[in-house]
């Protein structure tokens, strides 16, 4: 058996060069762009069965790629980003906790991150977009965490349009310009759209990539995050006037910040294209975590089937839209159920890049998954702690196709939330198969594809990649973990966690328990702070959001 998976593998490969000699089978180390989308609702893309916002150009990567459909992350942005960069779980980290917000001191801890393994590697190094993981010191932005260059915004959010970042603290309002270039306030480019602006830069990245060195590119958007109180959602006009079919103004406002999301992919895609990349590109896309479909700073996104919002650690919160596209993938246009963690990019990345994971740090969380993702081999993870908080005594764990829930966040409020499908203010739409194939991505991937995809597999592909809840007359037995319950979910079974099993399956419980419990043997007291806005007020730094502690050079006020 073994001798026979060997000569299977080797089959694989001898095919895959063959299939891809017209694009010279790829040599050097692979190009790597990664796209973080924030706040995207799984409910938010057309491959998961939604007609309510058209994503061609995110649906013909996903289908010419693999759906993740078992890709966990975090429920807070701070957390799933050092969990990405780090390839560690928060808990170890102590960042398992909320987000950062400006003027506290606390920062990703020391320790080499994903850019830093990269550049090691000799690759150029960018990252784009929302960096969210301290900016108390030079010493923890991005320029100085291993990335050459960096074009985007330190806090957890910005306004599209002007890039000032408003924050009530202590009381009291404080505001500060945040978008810049390396170290240096971007003043001139205010007034250009966030995602379009983010978009452009990363194409400028590549038209001037020097191709006989290998490329690095996170491009981690705003969108589709809210901006500042009183202009949540922003968009431009023009893109909002092509959703008169969804009645809810912020829904449709909304809906337009994802189409222009979607746009900026298939920009992205066409200037890899032309400066002859994509061949040896892997691009990876997800989101950071669910859907604050209500709640503070809500986006209107939709989770819909799945319970649960953002900062919860129901499949709404946590459980998140991803895909991988490559010609490097033997086994594509698939959709895998491995369980997958955000932690895993970097070992799996770092693989596919043909890096020696013993030079990693051996307290490493993630698994790499490359083979599994190349030739659909079976996932080696089987579990997923997807939290243990300390203070709130919120945790929970994917085991198997068993999820344990103990205690609660946000004070429950958001335990009995179910995603809406919001078809209240819906016209009905048709699935537009047509235009996935026209978009930017899909007429390349068409080109680079041995074998191109028709519309009836990207339905097919669609409907695996549909989650559907019980059974209208199937038993369910509620569980609240606010009650003090422990609650035991089949998620295969059961994705939108409707029927609880504890009671059923007391040894499974048990066991689970015993397994965070050992988790919670790594786990490192959140990091405590306090808000030194009196140090970090914008208005010390040019009204701008600035590192304030160790200032004692010019750069400081750069």
């Amino acid at each position: 058996m073994l001798l026979e998976t060997r000569w299977n593998l080797i089959f694989g490969c001898v095919l895959f060069c063959g299939f891809f000699e017209k694009i010279h089978c790829a040599t050097g180390q692979p190009n790597v762009v990664f796209i973080v989308a924030d706040d995207l609702g799984w409910n938010d893309v057309g491959f998961h069965g939604s007609n309510q916002i058209p994503t061609p150009n995110i649906d013909a990567l996903a289908y010419n790629g693999i759906i993740l459909n078992s890709h966990y992350s975090q429920s807070f942005g701070t957390p799933s980003r050092a969990a990405l960069l780090t390839g560690k779980y928060p808990m170890k980290l102590g960042l398992q906790g909320p987000s950062i917000t400006p003027a506290e001191g606390r920062s990703l801890p020391e320790g080499k991150i994903m850019s830093e393994y990269f550049k090691d590697m000799g690759y150029a190094t960018h990252l784009v977009g929302k960096w969210h993981l301290g900016h108390s010191r030079w010493n923890d932005t991005p320029t100085f965490r291993g990335f050459d260059h960096f074009f985007g915004f330190y806090n957890g959010f910005t306004s599209y349009y002007d890039y000032v970042s408003n924050w009530k603290i202590n009381d009291k309002e404080y505001s500060g310009f945040d978008l810049r270039r390396d170290t240096v306030p971007s003043w001139n480019d205010a007034g250009k759209y966030a995602t379009d602006l983010f978009a452009e830069h990363a194409v400028d990245v590549i038209q001037k990539h020097n191709v006989n060195t290998p490329l690095f590119m996170m491009i981690a958007h705003l969108a589709v995050h809210v901006g500042n109180e009183g202009k949540w959602l922003e968009a431009p006009q023009e893109t909002v006037n092509k959703f008169k079919h969804i009645r809810d103004p912020n829904r449709r406002t909304y809906a337009a910040m994802v189409s222009k999301l979607d746009d900026s992919i298939g920009a992205v895609f066409e200037a890899l294209e032309a400066k002859n990349m994509l061949q040896n590109t892997i691009v990876v896309f997800i989101s950071d975590n669910g859907a604050p479909t209500v709640g503070p700073h809500h986006n209107w996104g939709s989770n819909y089937p799945l319970r649960g919002i953002k900062d919860t650690l129901f499949e709404g919160g946590v459980r998140t839209v991803a895909c991988i596209w490559s010609p490097l993938l033997v086994q594509s246009s698939r959709v895998s159920t491995d369980l997958i963690h955000i932690t895993d990019w970097l070992p799996t990345l770092f693989t596919a890049v043909g890096g020696d994971l013993s030079v990693l740090d051996p307290d490493l969380d993630g698994i790499d998954q490359w083979s599994s993702l190349v030739y659909d081999l079976p996932s080696a993870r089987n579990d997923i702690p997807l939290n243990i908080d300390e203070k709130t005594r919120n945790a929970a764990l994917r085991f198997s196709y068993w999820k344990l829930i103990v205690g609660t966040s946000g004070n429950g409020s958001y335990n009995g939330y179910f995603g809406a499908p919001l078809n209240e203010n819906i016209e009905e739409q048709q699935y537009n198969t047509s235009a996935i194939n026209d978009s930017p991505v899909g007429r390349i991937a068409k080109k680079i594809n041995y074998n191109p995809l028709s519309e009836t597999d990207f339905d097919g592909l669609r409907r695996v990649a549909t989650l559907k809840c019980l059974d209208a007359k199937a038993k369910r037995n509620p569980c609240d973990p606010a009650s003090g319950a422990v609650c035991l979910y089949n998620i295969p079974n059961d994705p939108c966690e409707e029927n609880d099993l504890a009671k059923f399956f007391p040894s499974v419980v048990r066991r689970i328990k015993r397994t965070l419990v050992d988790y919670r043997q790594g786990l490192v007291p959140q990091i405590e702070t306090s808000i030194d806005i009196e140090n970090a007020d914008p208005k010390l730094f040019q009204f701008a959001w600035n590192p304030w502690r160790d200032c004692s050079d010019a750069a400081c006020t750069s």
